[in-house]
């Protein structure tokens, strides 16, 4: 597994995109994927920046089956998929993370340990000190 931990500035977001991206051989991300896993670490990071505290750290890890994003940040609240109208200007965020990723979820610093997302995700350790308030929002995308 690898990490990036980010600090709240401009191109956070652009920084971790681009990260993702060149940590990951054309093996587990073809190039014709590598769009979508920026598009939802940029969605993602962003979000952690606004809504949540800092630092955001970034895990990522991949295998033949594709690739594995987390977002951690020190805010326990959890991002929601909302329903959108076609004025809104913002909250798309999750919405895309939802049609795009081949699973994705989220699961707090109490869960480390249990099988918090349903999809194995809960084995990433919390890079915060014990009793502290935090929550990993993950996608996975999909080789092929």
């Amino acid at each position: 597994m690898e990490r990036l931990t980010l600090d709240e500035q401009l191109s956070a977001a652009a920084m971790a995109r681009h990260w993702v991206c060149d940590h990951c051989p054309d093996e587990h991300l073809p190039v014709a994927r590598r769009w979508i896993a920026e598009l939802l670490t940029s969605e993602l990071v962003q979000n952690a920046l606004d809504h949540g505290r800092g630092p955001v750290v970034l895990s990522l890890t991949h295998d033949a089956e594709g690739i594995l994003v987390g977002i951690t940040d020190g805010e326990d609240r959890v991002p929601t998929l909302r329903a959108q109208s076609p004025q809104a200007t913002d909250g798309r965020g999750i919405a895309l993370v939802d049609a795009l990723a081949t699973a994705w979820g989220v699961y707090r610093s109490d869960e480390v340990g249990a099988e918090a997302g349903g999809d194995g995700a809960g084995w990433w350790p919390q890079p915060r000190d014990e009793g502290s308030p935090a929550k990993t929002v993950w996608f996975h995308l999909a080789t092929r």
